[in-house]
């Protein structure tokens, strides 16, 4: 299992993979555990490649010298939301 996979959220966190929003249990502005492979957020303007909603400062977000990596982590987080939620309904 990579690491990515086991990751939890706190107790008492409803902060939102994949859209940045909820309310978390710290005080953290994100989560500071979030593993790089679940972040799909553009390091320099914070667009959300999940939900392709911000405000990009290239104009080009799909394209842009900063977008790869966050890109290529949006299979990964519809993997995590996947399990996670199946293992939500089942407790």
């Amino acid at each position: 299992m990579r690491r990515w996979e086991g990751f939890r959220l706190c107790p008492g966190c409803s902060y939102d993979l994949a859209t940045g929003d909820g309310e978390r249990s710290c005080s953290w502005g994100e989560c500071s555990y979030l593993p790089e492979e679940l972040d799909v957020f553009c390091p320099n303007c914070r667009f959300n490649f999940f939900t392709m909603q911000g405000n990009p400062q290239c104009g080009r977000p799909g394209a842009c010298d900063h977008s790869a990596e966050a890109r290529s982590h949006v299979a990964n987080v519809r993997t995590w939301l996947e399990v996670n939620t199946e293992a939500a309904h089942r407790s």
